[in-house]
C-alpha cells in the first residue's frame, strides 16, 4: 500500500530535488524527467503540484526569500538594539552562504532574471521588499536616536549590496576568513552609521 504524504512534504521533496539538478546541470539543461527522477515522483506527480519548470524555479525563489525575511523578521521583531540586530543579521547570512548552496542557487537565478522577464520582474519585486524592510530598520533607528542621521534608503542599498558582494565571493569560491570579515563589516557599520551618543 502507497503511503501518501501531506502535500506539503510532496512540494518540499519536488522543490529540494529541483535545486540539486539546478545545481547541478543548470536551469536550461535540467528536465522535468530529470526532476521527477530526483525526487522519486512521476512526472504527473510533479505536474499535480507544479505547471511547468518555470513554476517550480520560482516557488525555489520564493522559498529562498521566505526563509530570509523569516529570519529578518525574528530579529526586528525581538528587544535587541540596533547594533546588536545588524550584528545578529550580518552573523547569521554570512554563515549562510559559507555553509548553504545558496550562493550558488543565486548565480542560478541572476542568469534566470537575464533570459526571462517574469523571473526578473519577481526578483525585482523580491529586492524591493528587501529594502523597504532594511530602510524601516534603518529609519527606526534613526528616529530612535541609535542611528546617526543619514540618507536612509541609499545606505538600506547599500548594506543589501554589501551582503550580495559578499554572497557572490562564496558563488564563485572564494576563501576568506570569515570572522575576519564579518568583524570589518561590523566595524564598518558601526562606526560609519551608528550614533555614539
Amino acid at each position: 500500500m502507497t503511503k501518501h504524504k501531506d502535500p506539503n512534504e510532496r512540494l518540499d521533496q519536488i522543490l529540494v530535488a529541483a535545486k540539486t539538478c539546478f545545481l547541478n546541470n543548470g536551469y536550461f539543461a535540467t528536465k522535468m524527467d530529470a526532476i521527477a527522477k530526483e525526487s522519486g515522483l512521476s512526472k504527473g506527480g510533479i505536474y499535480f503540484h507544479f505547471s511547468s519548470k518555470r513554476e517550480i524555479f520560482k516557488g525555489l525563489v520564493e522559498q529562498e526569500y521566505d526563509a530570509a525575511m523569516d529570519f529578518i523578521d525574528t530579529v526586528t521583531e525581538s528587544d535587541l538594539g540596533m547594533a546588536e540586530m545588524f550584528l545578529e543579521l550580518a552573523e547569521h547570512f554570512v554563515q549562510l552562504f559559507a555553509h548553504s548552496d545558496r550562493p550558488r542557487f543565486m548565480v542560478i537565478i541572476g542568469e534566470m532574471a537575464l533570459r526571462d522577464k517574469e523571473i526578473a520582474d519577481l526578483l525585482g519585486e523580491l529586492q524591493t521588499s528587501y529594502y523597504t524592510t532594511i530602510t524601516a530598520l534603518l529609519q527606526r533607528g534613526v528616529d530612535d536616536g541609535q542611528i546617526k542621521s543619514i540618507d536612509v534608503p541609499s545606505t538600506a542599498i547599500i548594506l543589501k549590496s554589501l551582503l550580495d558582494g559578499i554572497q557572490a565571493n562564496f558563488a564563485v569560491g572564494l576563501d576568506f576568513d570569515l570572522e575576519k570579515v564579518t568583524t570589518a563589516g561590523i566595524e564598518l557599520l558601526m562606526n560609519g552609521i551608528v550614533s555614539t551618543d
